[in-house]
């Protein structure tokens, strides 16, 4: 099967490529003209503006399964957000009307376009969404793009938190554990869901022209729950360093994310730590149910996340990242 990949070329659309490819299908990598393409394999790459449809129709040709991967996580406003998540789902739809060999259209969302949930309460796919960040927001509305526009089969994937080789963002959080921080954000226990790249990927695969999938939401996790103070402590495991439990008054968090928020806007450069993922932080808990993907994809993960952690850890290593 061809599959083509839009983004391919963050640690999320690098991994998919890995595992797809190590299913023999396959698959072209779609990135902007200045993209940095170090992180993934030996590939056929497509390099575009996305606003050139003749471009990205040559790209999508003879391709059966569209993964749309390419968007925005962080942003200094909603405009960059809902241009970088809306407005582009709507281009490259609109492209898709013209690729005559496309069978079927994948949407690679987030749970934040869902909601926050209550402590041990799993949210389902069918529960109204109400998405607390920019990010969520703009996530939302791509979806509802989807749903109204896309001209074959769609599928709609919203992982929760993904990690992996080659993720920037848990390489941070691994960074504060090599020195023996555990952060803490206040004296609640919040609890999330976890999913590693490879199992996003297997999740994706079971989808590919399978008509249970069609015209279907599904959310992506591997089935467990987790505490926030649980992922560094199994990080600090992996490197073998003793930790220290450092507790951060939700008042200060918040001041410290409108200290990053101004830092970002004085740089002109997006930051992890701002007023809105913030937002994602304080909530409750992020936990989702995989119970339709169960049911209807045969979706049947087998996490192990201290393996799984030691494993990206040994990669930051190895890469020298860490």
């Amino acid at each position: 099967m061809k599959i083509a990949i839009t983004g391919a070329n963050g640690f999320v659309g690098s991994g998919l490529i890995r595992h797809f490819q190590s299913s023999g299908h396959q698959v072209i990598a779609i990135i902007r003209k200045n993209a940095d393409a170090g992180l993934m394999p030996d590939c056929e790459i497509h390099r575009l503006d996305y606003s050139n449809q003749n471009d990205l129709l040559q790209a999508l040709a003879g391709v059966d399964v569209l993964i749309h991967n390419a968007g925005m996580t962080k942003a200094l406003s909603y405009t960059q957000m809902y241009n970088a998540n809306v407005q582009l789902t709507r281009i490259i739809l609109k492209t898709c009307e013209q690729a005559s060999n496309l069978k079927q259209f994948i949407q690679i969302s987030s749970q934040a376009a869902s909601r926050p949930s209550k402590l041990g309460e799993a949210i389902t796919e069918e529960a109204p969404s109400a998405p607390v960040t920019w990010y969520g927001k703009s996530k939302q509305r791509a979806e509802r793009v989807v749903r109204e526009s896309s001209p074959v089969p769609y599928t709609i994937i919203r992982p929760c938190s993904i990690y992996g080789p080659g993720d920037k963002d848990f390489l941070q959080l691994v960074k504060l554990a090599a020195k023996g921080m555990n952060l803490r954000l206040g004296t609640k226990v919040r609890q999330l869901n976890m999913i590693h790249v490879c199992e996003l990927a297997t999740l994706i695969e079971l989808c590919f022209l399978n008509d249970k999938a069609f015209n279907q939401t599904f959310f992506a996790s591997d089935g467990e729950v987790y505490t926030q103070d649980q992922i560094p402590r199994l990080m600090a495991k992996a490197l073998n360093v003793k930790q220290i439990d450092i507790t951060v008054h939700e008042s200060l968090a918040r001041l410290a994310s409108l200290g990053g928020e101004i830092w970002g806007r004085i740089t002109q450069r997006p930051v992890v730590l701002n007023r809105e993922k913030i937002k994602e932080f304080m909530a409750d808990s992020w936990l989702c149910s995989i119970e339709k993907a169960r049911n209807l994809l045969g979706y049947n993960p087998q996490p192990n996340l201290e393996k799984s952690i030691k494993e990206t850890i040994q990669w930051y290593k190895e890469a020298s990242w860490l």
